[in-house]
Order: structure tokens, then C-alpha cells, then sequence
């Protein structure tokens, strides 16, 4: 007993040195770090500060800041979205290459343009037909030679049910909504790619992101295209060439009003167009907002308070956002 006792009364002052000693190391080093922090700052990000990162050189490059010069090439550009947007790159000092099926529609835009002082040039085009399409480039260069912009704009929709839908009537969407789109983006992108800087902007729509009810061929070519302007971006971004995909909501044009012609609900399609007319926006207002899309390189541009709530809605509430749009659509089938 007294030989343990004496064991541990030499061991004591042994571990208390080593204790003390370990505490002033720490001490020290603590001192160091200290002193380093004093002459090299700790810069914190506040908890809620914006945490975005400027876009890399590469992304920057690809801008085109200035479009006064430039060519633009419209698809759909005798009304509508498309004739706003000619309107708001011709007051940014745009060449114009308005294309579109409707001669009188092109003639009107072109009248509208006549004192905005840019070179317009008019092309009768149905973006569904590949061989025109095709020529299409060749024409447009040869009017104002390099082409920097490239709208694809022209769209069409019915406002029916899948299952009434008739075969031609989903060839007529897809064909001008789909195809339209790839063949301008296919025969259009070796002259985009010689030019210094370019941009192709596609019309998407928010029923990209929440497939509608009575639209399901315009949906599915919608989300197509955001899909498509995914890829090519990706795909572009060693290049000269930056993508953006629009997206509006309920905006003000005849496209609802052109609809009636391809057949559909007609009694539907006349309520949706009161509606959109009253609550929609302004054609004018989303132009402004593709311009400044493009001189920024977006990647998409959400138009309309509806388009936003459209995709958080998808996000947020993925299965029960369904709920009210099968009760929407069984109140609109049970006024038929």
C-alpha cells in the first residue's frame, strides 16, 4: 500500500509538468494563428448575401452587348411576339430578316418598321418545310450578309383534348412548334458560327415546365424545346454562339385567336383568349425583356409573373400542383 502511494506521488508532478507544458503549446500556436489572421484578414460572407459568382470569360465573350449592325433573323415575325421583338431590335439599330407564312402579316410589320430607319427584308417561309428552310440562310445572307441573331419565334396551338385531337392537328404543332425550330436552328448555325459574336433565341413557353390540360401537343413541343436549348448550349459553349430559351406565360397576341382556324374547342379557346387579352402581358413588355436576355447570355428567360409560379409550383408541389388542373379541366368539360 505505502509502496502504491509512493508510486503515485512520484507520477503526479510528472503528468501535471506534461499537462502544462501541452497547454502552452497550444497557447503559442493559437498566438500565431492569431497574428497571421491580423495581417491577413478573414473576409466572411454575410449569411444572407448573394453568393453569385460573376459568369466566366468564356460566358462574358460570348455576349453581344452592342446589336446595333447586327442581323437579326425573326421566325413568326408577322405578329405577335414577333413583331415585337422586330420592333425592339430595330430601335437597338438591328438589320431585320423577318420571316413568316403570312404575306400580309410581314407587310404590316414591315409598314410598322418603316420609321425605325433599319434594313428590313421580308421572307415568305412555313418553317415546317425543311427544303425552304434549307435555302432560307443562303437568301438572308446574301440581303445583309453575316447573320448574328436568330429568333425562333413562329408557333402555333390548339386548344384541344389529346384524345379529339386529330393526327394532322398534332403534325401542325409539332411541325411548326418542333421542327421548326430544329431546322432553323440546323441550317442557320454555320452562318451563326462565322459570325464575331451570335445568339439563337428559342420560344419556349411555361408549359414547359407543368404540362396544360388541352394543349398536350403544345407542352410536349414547349419542353422539347427548352430541352433542345439545354443541349445546344452546352454543346456551343466553346463557340461564338450563346443559347437562350424564353419562356412567357398568358401574353397578349392572336395566337389563341389563329387557333380557331385549325379547329379545337372553339367555345374553350374563345374563353382563354378573353382572358388572356385581360390579364396577359404586353407583347412590347416581353420583347424588352428577350433584348436584355440576350445581352446578358441567359441561359432562360421566364416571362410573367404565371410563367414563375408556373415552374415553383412544378418544383414545390410536383404530384398535387395536378389537383386543380384535372379540376380545371373536368369544370371545362362539363360545359360542353
Amino acid at each position: 500500500m505505502c509502496a502504491t502511494r509512493a508510486r503515485r506521488g512520484r507520477v503526479a508532478p510528472a503528468r501535471a509538468a506534461a499537462e502544462r507544458a501541452t497547454r502552452a503549446a497550444w497557447r503559442a500556436r493559437a498566438a500565431a494563428v492569431s497574428c497571421a489572421a491580423r495581417e491577413t484578414p478573414c473576409r466572411r460572407t454575410p449569411r444572407f448575401a448573394s453568393t453569385s459568382r460573376p459568369a466566366p470569360a468564356a460566358e462574358r465573350a460570348r455576349r453581344v452587348r452592342d446589336l446595333r449592325g447586327r442581323t437579326a433573323v425573326v421566325t413568326g415575325a408577322g405578329s405577335g411576339i414577333g413583331r415585337a421583338l422586330a420592333s425592339a431590335l430595330a430601335a437597338e439599330g438591328c438589320r431585320l430578316a423577318l420571316v413568316d407564312v403570312d404575306p400580309a402579316g410581314l407587310d404590316e410589320t414591315r409598314r410598322l418598321l418603316a420609321g425605325a430607319g433599319a434594313p428590313v427584308t421580308t421572307h415568305l417561309a412555313d418553317v415546317r418545310d425543311r427544303a425552304r428552310m434549307a435555302a432560307l440562310p443562303a437568301e438572308i445572307a446574301a440581303a445583309h450578309g453575316a447573320i448574328h441573331l436568330l429568333f425562333n419565334n413562329a408557333g402555333v396551338t390548339i386548344n384541344e383534348s389529346f384524345e379529339n385531337s386529330s393526327i394532322e392537328q398534332l403534325e401542325l404543332v409539332i411541325g411548326v412548334n418542333l421542327w421548326g425550330v430544329l431546322y432553323g436552328c440546323h441550317y442557320f448555325l454555320p452562318y451563326l458560327k462565322q459570325a464575331g459574336e451570335a445568339h439563337i433565341v428559342n420560344t419556349s413557353s411555361m408549359a414547359a415546365f407543368l404540362g396544360l390540360p388541352n394543349q398536350a401537343s403544345y407542352s410536349l413541343t414547349k419542353a422539347a424545346v427548352k430541352s433542345l436549348s439545354e443541349s445546344l448550349r452546352v454543346e456551343l459553349a466553346i463557340s461564338n454562339i450563346g443559347v437562350t430559351s424564353i419562356h412567357p406565360g398568358a401574353i397578349q397576341t392572336n395566337i389563341l385567336k389563329a387557333a380557331a382556324r385549325y379547329g379545337g374547342d372553339a367555345a374553350q379557346t374563345a374563353r382563354m383568349e378573353a382572358l388572356v387579352q385581360r390579364f396577359g402581358m404586353a407583347p412590347e413588355k416581353l420583347a424588352a425583356q428577350v433584348v436584355r436576355a440576350v445581352k446578358r447570355n441567359r441561359m432562360r428567360q421566364r416571362i410573367g409573373i404565371d410563367s414563375y409560379l408556373a415552374e415553383w409550383a412544378k418544383r414545390l408541389l410536383p404530384v398535387a400542383i395536378h389537383a386543380p388542373l384535372r379540376w380545371a379541366f373536368a369544370r371545362a368539360a362539363a360545359r360542353r
